[in-house]
């Protein structure tokens, strides 16, 4: 339909207040943070230093605990998941459950690493994004008269970001297996 010579495809832009625009920019530069984060895992696997301690650039080294996380980070993260000794020969499962050597053997993963466990980071990540694409699908309707926004944010933020992980941990994509499979150059 045309109103006065401009059809309703065209005035969309006008019409949502820039929110697309905004969560397109917004998803680019979590892809370009995501883009460098790989390269900087390809960079140090190429170096052979998958193992060592990964640069955080940004952040003070006192604001980075032990346990590889922020302080206030009130996910658990990866680092340590595995331990037994099952998990220092795991085999791949989810979408890598195919994936052959290049003498066509089946790769070993060692789930006690630190190469798998950031591996797990970016297969989180990517869920993270999945779910966040998802959750912008939803409208929110806000009741008369009530202040919450920001709180209900900001649980939605922790409850998505937690759903996340679990589905990081326990759904076995198998996105993480093919990351360390192809970063540790089984392939």
């Amino acid at each position: 339909m045309a109103v006065n010579g401009i059809s309703g495809s065209g005035i969309t832009g006008t019409l949502d207040n820039g929110q697309n625009a905004s969560q397109t920019a917004m998803l680019q530069g979590e892809a370009r943070k995501f883009a460098s984060l790989v390269r900087e895992m390809q960079d140090k696997a190429a170096l052979g230093l998958a193992d060592s301690s990964p640069s955080h650039s940004g952040v003070s080294s006192s604001q980075i605990a032990r346990n590889h996380r922020l302080n206030g980070d009130y996910t658990q993260g990866f680092y340590g998941a595995f331990a037994s000794e099952a998990d220092k020969a795991a085999r791949p499962q989810g979408f890598a459950a195919g994936t052959r050597t290049k003498n066509g053997a089946v790769p070993v993963i060692d789930k006690t690493s630190e190469l798998y466990a950031q591996s797990m980071e970016m297969e989180n990540y990517m869920v993270k994004m999945m779910l966040s694409s998802m959750r912008s699908s939803i409208q929110h309707t806000s009741l008369a008269g009530t202040d919450n926004e920001y709180a209900r944010k900001m649980y939605d933020d922790m409850m998505y970001d937690n759903m996340a992980e679990s589905i990081t941990k326990n759904a076995s994509l198998g996105l993480a297996d093919q990351i360390y499979i192809e970063l540790s150059g089984q392939r």
